[in-house]
């Protein structure tokens, strides 16, 4: 991935507020005040997790800090290195760290090494057990856990509005959903893989790569004078590093039930404990991991009180990624494949979301929720009935992971501009 960085000799808002301490900190203007924070939780969902979503005086502070700070370790190793050669960057030592059989062995900068280690040290709370049951949960729900991925917690995000300005100061909305998605996909089947993320394995070199894409990105970010820390906080800081780690655990359940599939409490907890180390593998701060559903639903309840509301951002990156399925190649049939893969992710989209949140997006799903239920009740019936004995469940397994690799496939098929679908007249 390239990515240029551009140098201002200017001071940011960005980089004043990358230097403060929390009690110097403002809030930035998309955190809600304490007060309307304070919501009423349904007595039922209070039950159904345990307490209230409103966040605790404590809580609104760490939100409020969270939003201000990035990724310490690798956004000093970038530092450290742009400092050492401010003409031309030279990232080489990065990248021959993954190919050496052993990266702590590797002659490199003090930075590097500090980064490696941090990076390679696997924290105590690691259960690998839960993490393998989790990497085989996910693959036994086959093509159906990118299709909630895709509809459900990539296009949600987009209701972020804070998210999507990132997209837009980096240039990445211009390039389109197509390569945005599929460099998201091919990430996600590399660390949805046994013994992947353990140190020397390449889920772990992939998400150390987007963690360093990361820190360029906010590097870039903070000497952009178009970026208004004291509207939007630093670029991808904690909280939405934390949100989108969320998104890929929690919100892929969600989805998942919606669609047939028994998520048991010991899938749950496997999924969780998979998502907790690789969150902490990007960069995500221990304080914004969580070890259950619950925990997750009301961190992801507070974050939204960090964004404000759908604006036009959202409607564009969400009409690219609705017509992205319009630009997929077949080798037969492509012109009816596409129509039909675009209403059915449109519809998809519309079930999994719901009505209010899939119109607020600007989209239309000409079938509304239909297309998409008329999958459920087989996606139930063959995925329970697979998994009841061993020799199936093990099939189901593997012919879940094929089903997820045919289905990133088609993603890196592209080979002309994708179309994007008229915004819906009647969005809100």
């Amino acid at each position: 991935m390239r990515l240029k960085i551009r140098f201002s000799l200017g001071t940011s808002t960005a980089q004043q507020c990358a230097t403060m301490t929390p009690g110097e900190l403002t809030s930035p203007s998309r955190l809600r005040v304490f007060a309307h924070t304070q919501i009423n939780t349904p007595w039922w969902v209070q039950k159904l997790l345990g307490r209230a979503f409103a966040p605790t005086a404590a809580e609104y502070s760490q939100l409020q800090s969270g939003l201000f700070e990035g990724d310490p370790v690798m956004d000093a190793y970038v530092q450290a290195r742009l400092a050492e050669s401010p003409g031309k960057s030279d990232w080489r030592e990065f990248h021959q760290a993954f190919n050496a059989p052993d990266p702590q062995t590797l002659e490199g900068s003090d930075a590097l090494h500090h980064l490696l280690r941090q990076a390679t040290a696997l924290p105590a709370w690691v259960d690998t057990t839960l993490i393998n049951e989790g990497v085989d949960f996910i693959h036994s729900t086959g093509r159906t856990a990118t299709d909630v991925l895709r509809d459900m917690a990539l296009m949600g995000g987009y209701l972020m509005v804070a998210f999507n300005k990132t997209l837009i100061l980096t240039g990445e909305l211009e390039k389109g959903a197509a390569p945005r998605l599929a460099g998201t996909a091919q990430w996600w089947l590399k660390v949805v893989s046994h013994q992947a993320n353990l140190p020397g394995n390449p889920g772990l070199h992939a998400t150390l790569r987007v963690r360093w894409v990361h820190a360029l990105v906010r590097h870039q970010l903070k000497n952009n004078e178009q970026w208004d820390s004291q509207q939007w906080g630093l670029p991808i800081n904690q909280v939405d590093m934390a949100a989108t780690y969320l998104g890929f655990s929690a919100v892929m359940l969600l989805g998942l039930r919606k669609c047939g599939i028994v998520v048991t409490p010991r899938n749950s907890l496997a999924v969780m404990q998979l998502w907790k180390l690789i969150g902490w593998q990007m960069g995500v701060k221990e304080e914004w991991l969580v070890d259950t559903e619950q925990q997750a639903l009301v961190r992801l309840r507070q974050f939204l009180f960090t964004h404000s509301p759908p604006d036009e951002s959202t409607h564009r990156l969400a009409a690219a990624l609705a017509g992205e399925p319009l630009s997929r190649t077949y080798p037969r049939l492509e012109t009816i494949r596409q129509r039909f893969a675009y209403l059915k992710h449109l519809s998809s989209s519309w079930y999994l979301l719901g009505p209010g949140l899939f119109r607020k997006l600007g989209l239309h799903s000409p079938t509304g929720p239909l297309l998409a239920l008329l999958y459920v009740p087989a996606q139930a019936v063959v995925h329970l009935a697979l998994r009841s004995t061993g020799p199936s469940a093990q099939l189901q397994i593997r012919w879940g992971r094929q089903a997820q690799e045919l289905a990133v496939a088609e993603l890196q098929q592209k080979t002309f501009p994708e179309r994007k679908p008229t915004i819906s007249t009647n969005a809100n």
